[in-house]
């Protein structure tokens, strides 16, 4: 269960939060923020967003997804669960 408490006010006010994760979920933020030589808190922050970009996309009836063109093949993934 998260915690939050605000640390200030406004429209830009930020919250500070408790998460609790599974060893397993804990082991892919840390490996992230070290690929991507940011912290913890900015992985879950881009997650965040990035599910709500999808979400919003999925609620336009858009498919959302992944794929990359290889030598004129095209390899799909989509994303479900949205």
């Amino acid at each position: 269960m998260a915690k939050q408490s605000n640390l200030s006010e406004g429209e830009n006010a930020r919250f500070r939060m408790t998460l609790d994760l599974s060893q397993r979920l804990n082991e892919e933020v840390e490996r992230l923020a070290a690929e991507r030589q940011i912290s913890k808190a900015d992985i879950l922050r881009f997650a965040v967003e990035f599910l709500s970009a999808a979400e919003r996309a999925k609620r336009q009836g858009m498919h959302v997804g992944a794929w990359i063109d290889e030598a004129g093949n095209r390899k799909e993934r989509e994303f479900v669960g949205f």
